[in-house]
C-alpha cells in the first residue's frame, strides 16, 4: 500500500515535470513567433512611412519642378511610394489577421524561415533596381532621345534601390539574430517512431 502511493506521487510529479516543459516550449516557440511578427511590423510600419513620404514630396515635386530630369525624378518617386505603401499596408493587414493565429512549432519555423528567405531574395533584386537606375543615368549621357526621362528616372530608381537594399539587409539581419536561438530548439525536437519528443534545456 505503502509502495503504491509513492508511486503515484512519483507519477503525479512526473505529469508536472512534463506539463512544464511542453508549456516552457510552447511559450518559447510563441516568443520567438512574436518577435518574428514585431520584427515585420515594424519593418512594414518603416516602409509605409518612406512610401508615404515619397508620395508627399513627389507629387509636390513634380507638379513645381521647373526642370524636366527633375519633374521625372519625383514623379518615379511617387510611383514608388504607391507601390511601397500598398506593400506595407497589405502586409500589416496579413500580420494582424496572423497574430490570430495558433501555429504549430513546425508552422512558426517554416514562417521565420520563408521570412529570412523572402529579405534575402529581395536583396538581390534591390541590387538589380540600383544597377538598373545606375544603367539608365548613364544611358541618359550618351542618348539625344530625351536624356532628362532617362536621367530622371534612372537616379529614382537607383535611391529607390539604394533604400531597398539597406531596408532588406536590416530586415534579414534582425531575423538572422535569431537564428541560433531556432536552431537550438527546433535541435531539441527529435522525432521517434511514436511521434516528436521534446528535450528542453532550461
Amino acid at each position: 500500500m505503502r509502495t503504491r502511493f509513492i508511486f503515484l506521487i512519483l507519477l503525479i510529479c512526473l505529469s508536472h515535470i512534463s506539463h512544464a516543459q511542453v508549456l516552457s516550449f510552447s511559450d518559447t516557440i510563441t516568443a520567438y513567433n512574436n518577435a518574428r511578427m514585431k520584427i515585420n511590423k515594424t519593418g512594414m510600419q518603416v516602409l509605409g512611412a518612406w512610401g508615404i513620404a515619397n508620395i508627399a514630396e513627389g507629387s509636390i515635386g513634380y507638379f513645381t519642378a521647373k526642370q524636366d530630369e527633375w519633374k521625372y525624378f519625383q514623379g518615379m518617386n511617387a510611383l514608388w511610394g504607391v507601390v511601397n505603401t500598398s506593400i506595407a499596408a497589405v502586409s500589416l493587414s496579413a500580420a494582424r489577421k496572423e497574430s490570430r493565429e495558433q501555429l504549430t512549432f513546425q508552422q512558426a519555423y517554416a514562417r521565420y524561415h520563408a521570412n529570412k528567405k523572402i529579405y534575402l531574395v529581395n536583396s538581390g533584386l534591390d541590387i538589380l533596381y540600383l544597377g538598373a537606375g545606375i544603367g539608365l543615368v548613364k544611358y541618359s549621357e550618351t542618348t539625344k532621345n530625351n536624356p532628362a526621362l532617362f536621367s530622371g528616372f534612372g537616379k529614382s530608381v537607383a535611391i529607390q534601390g539604394a533604400f531597398l537594399l539597406l531596408f532588406d539587409n536590416i530586415m534579414y539581419s534582425s531575423h538572422s539574430r535569431y537564428s541560433p536561438l531556432w536552431f537550438r530548439i527546433m535541435n531539441e525536437i527529435h522525432v521517434s517512431g511514436s511521434g516528436a519528443g521534446v528535450i528542453h534545456t532550461f
